[in-house]
């Protein structure tokens, strides 16, 4: 654990457990090793009703803890399930409730009892994929959600040793059925890999090609990228697109920011990528959509925006019962808005949507304006703009993202859109925030005092 300091002097850590030998030995030895420290350890169990049995687990795991004095919480998966890809998209909601629980409960440390030998099966798949350097280099024991970090103590542990560990405490475990269905991806390479004993994965090869290639994508980012609050960024095409610049770094550094602009997981296809660069290469003025973005040759730069035609445009009806406690809304997994504390609930006909649904944002007085009080903003593409999320009530725009208020109040003015005398006075603008699912770069991959732990 020492390997992920800094922690709290009382440490409370957040832990996940399904009940299977991984995470009940994750479980025990990390209450283990807060108490030592007075600290505390509360499980969560994630029901995504999938399996009949998966409450009953549940609750198993509920009464397993509660001989440790260990706090446990269930959460279940809300909302349709998915008919295809089942394990990757219960792996994304699960991660969004661990990530919002974080939050809830104001713990900044989450711990997944992923060990040895799925590192070793995750390498396997993602070379079969033709993933690069980075991918190739495996799961890192650390990096970070929107609310914490993610650690993984164990990824150097062999799961035999942890299946020893509960042996010795006389501590059962759950078997999933489906860890041992080939119809999954991940079985059938486990399979594989148990049939194979000489099967050539080594888990260290790759680190230094990956820690090197992140090195320079962090470079890369720092002197070619400017990301601002209203979520589009401007990337200097000197420095990303110079004939020296390292090639792999380039559309790493690309796919980053495609990623985080558009409030995506995961990067677009590597190929797509690097056809990109290539096109604005030859043609600085080129328009291309990619992965729900554009990317927009200008004087000033290539410019990346949410690509307006690929948004959903239904609004987000506001009202003291439809929103959530916490007082937050998310829009397009890009942006959060804050509802403010005073006045909310007699506040009605509020919503949500993008600023190209206003009708006001399409008149050229409104355009003019904002070149004139927010250079900056008024000067990008029109459907750049069109993208950025708004607050609106019956009358009209009450706030936008990444505009301060006070500007938006001076456009509306000078646009010939002056509120009427009073409007305001119940409900401000609240307040917003980018905040994509991904940040723009997590610290570096390198190596942890334990030879086979990969931090990043």
């Amino acid at each position: 654990m020492m390997a992920f300091a800094p922690f709290e002097s009382v440490p409370k850590l957040l832990v996940g457990v399904s009940g299977g030998a991984d995470s009940m030995a994750l479980a025990v030895l990390a209450h283990d090793w807060c108490q030592a420290r007075g600290g505390q350890v509360i499980a969560v169990t994630v029901d995504h009703g999938l399996r009949k049995a998966a409450a009953d687990e549940a609750r198993w795991v509920a009464a397993e803890l509660a001989r440790y004095e260990i706090e446990h919480i269930t959460k279940v998966w809300q909302g349709a399930k998915p008919t295809g890809a089942v394990q990757e998209k219960a792996r994304q909601a699960r991660y969004q409730i661990f990530n919002d629980l974080m939050q809830e409960i104001g713990v900044f440390h989450l711990l997944v009892a992923h060990h040895a030998s799925d590192q070793r099966e995750t390498i396997a798949m993602r070379r079969d994929r033709g993933t690069t350097p980075l991918g190739q280099a495996g799961m890192s024991a650390r990096r970070f959600l929107r609310h914490g970090r993610l650690l993984r103590p164990l990824l150097g542990i062999a799961k035999a040793d942890l299946v020893a560990t509960l042996l010795a405490r006389q501590q059962p475990w759950i078997e999933d059925p489906s860890n041992r269905d080939e119809k999954f991806e991940r079985v059938r390479v486990r399979n594989a890999l148990a049939d194979d004993a000489s099967a050539d994965v080594d888990l260290k090869r790759d680190a230094a090609t990956r820690h090197n290639l992140e090195r320079s994508i962090g470079r890369l980012l720092a002197d070619a990228v400017t990301l601002h609050a209203n979520g589009i960024a401007i990337l200097n095409a000197d420095v990303l697109l110079a004939a020296d610049a390292d090639r792999d770094a380039a559309i790493h550094t690309l796919g980053q920011v495609v990623r985080t602009v558009r409030g995506a997981s995961y990067m677009p296809a590597r190929d797509k990528l690097a056809g990109a660069l290539d096109r604005l290469r030859t043609d600085n003025t080129a328009r291309i959509s990619l992965g729900g973005c554009v990317l927009h040759g200008r004087k000033g730069g290539i410019c990346v925006y949410r690509e307006f035609g690929r948004m959903a445009k239904d609004p987000i009806a506001l009202d003291t019962e439809s929103l959530p406690l916490s007082g937050v809304v998310k829009f397009d997994n890009r942006f959060e808005w804050q509802a403010d504390d005073a006045g909310f609930g007699a506040q009605s006909g509020l919503w949500i949507g993008p600023l190209g649904l206003c009708d006001v944002f399409h008149t050229k007085s409104f355009r003019t304006a904002l070149r004139e009080i927010a250079p900056f903003i008024g000067n990008l593409p029109r459907a750049a703009l069109a993208s950025m999320p708004a607050l609106y009530d019956k009358e009209g725009l009450l706030s936008v993202g990444g505009l301060e208020v006070s500007e938006l109040s001076d456009v509306l003015s000078a646009a010939g859109c002056e509120r009427p005398l009073g409007r305001g006075q119940i409900a401000s603008g609240g307040s917003w925030q980018f905040a994509p699912q991904v940040p723009l770069w997590e610290s570096g991959f390198k190596s942890s005092p334990k030879p086979d732990n990969l931090l990043a």
